[in-house]
């Protein structure tokens, strides 16, 4: 049977290409692709560009029915935040898209 593409799920990956766009030219040299096909994205967030201390690489991942159906994922990669900081953290991003 051929392959039917739906027409929310082209809709959400223009969607999700112009957001990609978007955040790319927000924030520069700290956005990166870890995985195109795959939808997932980094931003890195220092303490100070020319020697940084610590670092936050808050992952995003980009569901195929996202935006008109499910939240973006996050992952916070950080050593250094731990315990009710990090929980409070991943707890905003979680209700940015409830």
């Amino acid at each position: 049977m051929a392959d039917v593409t739906h027409p929310e799920d082209a809709s959400d990956l223009l969607d999700q290409i112009e957001e990609v766009e978007a955040l790319s030219s927000i924030y520069g040299d700290e956005w990166c692709v870890i995985d195109e096909a795959s939808r997932i994205f980094c931003i890195r967030i220092s303490d100070d560009l020319e020697e940084p201390k610590l670092t936050v690489c808050l992952q995003i991942i980009l569901p195929p029915d996202y935006p008109s159906a499910a939240p973006p994922i996050y992952q916070i990669n950080a050593a250094w935040l731990r315990g009710l900081e990090r929980t409070e953290l991943a707890s905003g991003l979680e209700d940015l898209y409830a």
